[in-house]
């Protein structure tokens, strides 16, 4: 490879994690991980992450491995805001995510068509208070801080990815001071 990476023996690997064998899967190889909140909330993140860490112990490697979480991210001045501006976008999104899922069962293996056909029923009737309490980190800066330390503690996380206008509606100001309040207010918190 030209030109040769810089570190040795190579960059870090982060591997995604979506699914009930994945998790897993990536702990026996050693890589660090990358998840989200989509498909599942965060009782089932913790046990899957736990299945990856066991899996990494039990194959020799030292260490809980690095995780990273994508989770939407949205920081408003008041709660209200915080809690209304996202939501239709949201709600959208995890709609959406339901219908393709419930499209794609049939199209993968068996234990994987199963658990997207579960996934697909749990999300096509979740509501707005099941993702804000499971799935997302919405609130004031204050509040951002505290979800994301809490998520920190009890998934182990080594950090977050922020999805920032999830389902693609929020609209851009809205988006942008979500953004900047995060980087003033909450991000140098979370050190």
């Amino acid at each position: 490879m030209v030109p040769r990476p810089y570190q040795k023996p190579h960059p870090p690997i982060w591997v995604a994690a979506t699914t009930h064998d994945t998790f897993p899967m990536v702990g026996r190889m050693g890589y660090s991980l990358v998840t989200g909140l989509r498909g599942f909330d965060v009782p089932e993140a913790i046990g899957h992450l736990l299945a990856y860490r066991a899996a990494r112990r039990e194959a020799g490697h030292t260490g809980d491995g690095n995780v990273y979480l994508r989770i939407p991210v949205y920081v408003a001045a008041t709660a209200a805001q915080a809690r209304s501006e996202p939501e239709e976008s949201t709600m959208r999104a995890y709609r959406r995510l339901a219908e393709n899922m419930a499209q794609s069962v049939g199209a993968t293996g068996t234990t994987v068509s199963e658990e997207r056909a579960e996934r697909a029923e749990r999300l096509s009737n979740v509501s707005y208070e099941d993702l804000l309490r499971d799935r997302v980190a919405y609130g004031t800066p204050d509040m951002v801080v505290d979800r994301l330390r809490q998520l920190r503690d009890a998934l182990g996380l080594s950090g977050v990815i922020m999805e920032s206008n999830v389902g693609g509606r929020i609209p851009l100001d809205q988006v942008l001071t979500s953004i900047r309040l995060y980087a003033q207010e909450v991000a140098p918190r979370l050190r």
